[in-house]
């Protein structure tokens, strides 16, 4: 594209079909034809605008984290206390990862981490955004019990999600998806209850 001239799509609308396109069918299934077709654009824009493929996942996975982790850390920052926020937290987890409005399942958790088995800079990412939401969820929850329990916590909160999001993924029912969030949620609360 010239220096100068302005885009004809819009790169966020774009960014947001790719980022679905990678989470319904993954990373190695998201040809080049589908995510062009998907998000209305050519590949030379395609390019010109994001990169190549491997640059459109990492950005389709930083819009991930902004549009769709934000819902969990605002539930657990917003809360009154720590049995609301886990409530709210597992509710906004089970809404994100049932599908409704999405695909089933979790960017980060179910495409990224198998991208991750066979390439490095997939390896990195993985190992980057899961220690920044470990971190960030022990930050907001350090509110309502010691860093030491907070920090316990998040870990706990860091496994929980993505299991949830597997099990969506593999089409558990709303019935099997809800019973494991209460489990994780009292388990979560129990670990809530330390003092030490």
């Amino acid at each position: 594209m010239p220096a100068g001239r302005p885009r004809s799509f819009d790169t966020d609308a774009a960014l947001d079909a790719a980022m679905n396109v990678f989470w319904q069918y993954g990373y190695e299934g998201a040809s080049l034809d589908l995510l062009t077709r998907e998000m209305q654009i050519n590949r030379p824009s395609l390019y010109g605008a994001f990169g190549d493929k491997a640059d459109l996942f990492e950005k389709a996975i930083a819009r991930y984290q902004e549009k769709h982790a934000g819902p969990n850390l605002r539930a657990l920052a917003q809360a009154p206390n720590l049995e609301a926020a886990l409530a709210d937290f597992f509710a906004a987890s089970l809404r994100l990862v049932a599908g409704k409005s999405t695909p089933r399942g979790c960017l980060v958790a179910c495409v990224l981490a198998d991208a991750s088995a066979n390439d490095p800079r997939w390896r990195r990412l993985m190992a980057t955004t899961a220690a920044a939401g470990r971190a960030q969820f022990a930050t907001a929850l350090e509110r309502f019990v010691s860093p030491k329990t907070a920090r316990r916590l998040g870990n706990l909160l860091a496994v929980c999600v993505p299991g949830l999001a597997v099990l969506a993924r593999s089409g558990a029912s709303a019935q099997e998806l809800a019973e494991a969030c209460e489990v994780a949620r009292a388990a979560c609360g129990a670990v809530g209850m330390e003092t030490a």
